[in-house]
């Protein structure tokens, strides 16, 4: 059986990356950027692992059904990459580790159920 995906708007887009803030910020990370614009396309969220001392760039997969994982593909792999060594040599941050997460957001009305993935690509 074939499984849809409604397309997401604008406003859902924010209210997701609204949610996805406050729960970081309940584990101890620190919002640093909510919309970072490299070569024509955006990081979805950096942040700062206080627990790790790591720079962490976030990148958000918004759903309204269950049961999908939608991969992040090698291209947008390589592309943050780029952005994050961008992003750490534009501001001098060059001693400070990175990582990069992954977040699975289901948004079901007014439910909402969030699936955090540290380490989703080397």
């Amino acid at each position: 059986m074939q499984k849809t995906i409604r397309i997401i708007n604008k406003g859902t887009k924010e209210l997701a990356k609204d949610l996805v803030c406050k729960y970081l910020e309940e584990r101890s990370y620190i919002v640093i950027e909510k919309k970072f614009k490299f070569r024509r396309q955006k990081i979805d969220l950096i942040v700062y692992d206080e627990k790790t001392k790591e720079l962490v760039f976030v990148e958000i997969k918004i759903y309204n059904v269950t049961n999908i994982s939608k991969e992040v593909d090698i291209e947008r792999q390589e592309f943050l990459k780029a952005a994050a060594k961008n992003y750490n040599y534009e501001y001098g941050l060059y001693d400070i580790p990175v990582r990069f997460d992954k977040v699975e957001l289901l948004l079901n009305n007014s439910i909402y159920k969030i699936r955090y993935i540290k380490n989703f690509f080397e």
